[in-house]
């Protein structure tokens, strides 16, 4: 039985919407951007966690991210609390400003 960590449906579905994020400076306004990441952070406190990233590696803690999961399969070993935090709180703001320029 495939492990639903590793490229199964959750994993892409995952995979899709972080493209879609990452993507979404050259196709969304940035009004709806701050919109997004607002409500991502109410999604961080209100769910302790990305609800994806829950689903996919069914953890109660915030230990994993779905970037330091890749990074691990690709025999890359970051922390994963220096990954989590980039993750939370660089990136977001990163994306934010590729949609105002």
């Amino acid at each position: 039985m495939k492990n639903k960590r590793d490229f199964g449906f959750i994993f892409w579905l995952h995979f899709v919407s972080i493209l879609a994020i990452w993507s979404s400076p050259f196709w969304l306004s940035w009004k709806l951007i701050v919109l997004g990441i607002g409500l991502y952070y109410l999604q961080l406190l209100l769910m302790g966690d990305c609800v994806l990233t829950k689903w996919q590696f069914s953890t109660t803690e915030r230990e994993i991210t779905f970037y330091s999961h890749v990074l691990e399969k690709m025999s890359f070993n970051f922390d994963r609390q220096r990954v989590r935090f980039v993750a939370d709180y660089i990136m977001p703001w990163i994306i934010l400003v590729i949609a105002l320029i």
